[in-house]
Parts: C-alpha cells; sequence; structure tokens
C-alpha cells in the first residue's frame, strides 16, 4: 500500500509544481495580484510599446501615430512622410476602445514633440459588449496603468484547461525574457492570428489573395452573435480619448474598415452586423470635436482600391493599404 502511496505522490507531483509554477508566474495574467515576472511578451501590445519607449533610433519623437486593430497594420509610416510627418504604427490585434486611451495618455506622457496627428481604423468590434478586456493590455505595465477601474467593463467568462495549459508553457518563456540581458519582447518576424492574438515566430507568409473557410466564418459569427449593444464603459474609454486629443490640439482622422465583401454579406445575414454598426457610426459622429473626422472606407471602392486586394476576409492588401493611406491624407 505504502508503494502505492509513494508511486500516486510521484505522479501527482510533477502536475502540481507545473501548476504552481504557472499560478506564481502567471504570464496571461489569470490570477490576481502582482505579477512577480515580466510577463511574455510577444504580442503586439508588448512588442509596439517597447518599440516606442526605446527605439533608440526614434527617441519618441513622433508627430503622428496610426491607430486600430490589425486592420491598420498595412498603413505605411514612410507615406505619412510625404506629407511631413513622422509617424508610428502602434497597430495591435484584436484592440478595444480603453487600449486607444491607454495608448494615448502613454504617447502624451513620453514623446518628446507634440503630436499633430491620429490615423484610427474604426470598426464596432472595438466597442462591444461582449469582449473582455485583453489580458495582453493588463500584461503591459506601461500601458494599464492608465486604467481606470472605475469603469466596468465586460469581464472574462471563457478561462479553461486550455488558459491554463498556455500559461504553462509560456511560464517559461517569461522566465527565459526575464534571464536575458536583451529585454526586447521577440523579434519582428512572427505571423499571428488577429482574432485570436496567438502568434507563431516565422516569416510572414505571402498572401496571394483573400482564404476562406467555415472556421474563420465560424469566428466572426461568434463575435457578433452576442454583441447586442454598444458597451457604456468602451463608449466612455474613446469620450475621454477624444478629449486628451481636443486638449492636445491632435487632429484626429478616422475610417470605418472593411471587410472582404464574402465577410461583409456573412456578417449581414447571419448576425446584427448592421445594426451595430450603424450605432457606432451614430455615436462617433455624435462627439462634438470639430478635430474629429470619420470616413466610410467599408469599401475599398470608396478610395478607388481592388475589390480583390484583401489578405483574408478581414484584412487588405497591401495595394488597398497605399490607397487608403493617400486619399485619407487628401481630405
Amino acid at each position: 500500500m505504502s508503494g502505492f502511496i509513494k508511486r500516486l505522490l510521484l505522479f501527482c507531483i510533477v502536475p502540481v509544481l507545473l501548476l504552481s509554477f504557472q499560478y506564481f508566474v502567471d504570464p496571461l495574467d489569470l490570477y490576481p495580484g502582482v505579477q512577480t515576472i515580466q510577463p511574455i511578451s510577444g504580442h503586439y501590445r508588448a512588442i509596439k510599446t517597447y518599440d516606442f519607449l526605446h527605439d533608440e533610433e526614434n527617441p519618441q519623437d513622433y508627430d503622428a501615430v496610426i491607430l486600430g486593430t490589425s486592420r491598420v497594420m498595412r498603413l505605411r509610416t514612410e507615406q505619412l512622410a510625404d506629407y511631413g510627418y513622422k509617424g508610428f504604427n502602434y497597430g495591435i490585434n484584436t484592440s478595444r476602445a480603453e487600449d486607444y486611451y491607454c495608448i494615448l495618455r502613454l504617447l502624451l506622457d513620453n514623446n518628446k514633440q507634440p503630436i499633430r496627428l491620429i490615423i484610427i481604423g474604426l470598426e464596432p468590434e472595438i466597442i462591444s459588449n461582449t469582449w473582455p478586456i485583453h489580458r495582453q493590455l493588463l500584461q503591459v505595465s506601461e500601458l494599464s496603468c492608465y486604467l481606470d477601474n472605475s469603469l466596468v467593463l465586460p469581464s472574462d467568462t471563457d478561462s479553461n484547461l486550455q488558459d491554463i495549459a498556455n500559461s504553462i508553457r509560456l511560464s517559461f518563456t517569461a522566465v527565459t525574457n526575464s534571464l536575458k540581458s536583451d529585454n526586447r519582447p521577440t523579434s519582428h518576424k512572427y505571423s499571428f492570428d488577429p482574432l485570436t492574438g496567438d502568434y507563431l515566430e516565422i516569416e510572414p507568409r505571402n498572401y496571394q489573395g483573400a482564404k476562406m473557410s467555415a472556421k474563420y466564418l465560424d469566428k466572426w459569427y461568434a463575435i457578433y452573435s452576442g454583441f447586442t449593444e454598444l458597451h457604456p464603459g468602451r463608449l466612455e474609454y474613446f469620450r475621454r480619448f477624444i478629449e486628451l486629443c481636443r486638449e492636445n490640439n491632435i487632429e484626429v482622422r478616422g475610417y470605418l474598415t472593411a471587410n472582404h465583401p464574402i465577410l461583409t454579406d456573412f456578417l449581414l445575414q447571419a448576425t446584427e452586423y448592421s445594426d451595430r454598426l450603424a450605432e457606432a457610426i451614430a455615436f462617433w459622429e455624435s462627439l462634438d470635436y470639430d478635430g474629429f473626422t470619420l470616413v466610410d472606407y467599408t469599401s475599398p471602392e470608396f478610395y478607388g482600391g481592388d475589390m480583390n486586394d484583401f489578405a483574408d476576409l478581414a484584412h487588405i492588401g497591401t495595394y488597398n493599404a497605399e490607397l487608403l493611406l493617400r486619399d485619407l491624407m487628401e481630405q
């Protein structure tokens, strides 16, 4: 009997140690309290924040910033130079309104010259009542310190065994990062799923047209199936974002981002996408700031683009991105 107990204890000790290890490291911010080790930082919130704060060649001296979800990542800051701006692309995956508020606070506190222009891609999902505050935002203390705890945001009710498994795996990465002399978050050679934020350290793919799958459409159905209203907390964060722009005399050129026509048709038929889009547009148009403009680019034809130049069903290609930014800057 004692031999059986010993074997059972030996069998249990490894998972117990792993669970304890990931609990104390907590790279995904699953548990309450302050994280003891700098969390896993192979995601865009951490990478872009690190690059802004620690790029020796460009020491926080930008006067234009591009904000938005992964849909703005193909916009090239080199184009802004043609209009007299030095820009930084702070596009991050699956961003929410609170991300933009925190990023702007960081920029205002650390940038060494006044910001004159913000380009921001907008879609209804950023003010959704279903998406919880992104864990990656909570992991980046330089950004999360600006969150207002009095503003209630949707909570994350989907923690499960997969989260714990990822936490165990990424705990080792977090510890490894903390031991490196160079603490920069990963190289720029990564690819990611814009919907989940998962990433791979590989060269980005060369897209040959939009790729479609039932799984991809299912993800978008899930995004909108529970999206029943614009979240009051996120509306307030966006109002505060605009108010900061007003106080600092920052021009904000917003535009409605585009889906591939296949995805748009699917969302119109299967979800309440059209209602949420109309509500979001009404909110943005109600903002009382003359320095904020909103342009409808929900279809590439609105700026002379190519309906076939999409990387996937939710992301325009490089050609469309160049035409979009040019048209927006010449409005």
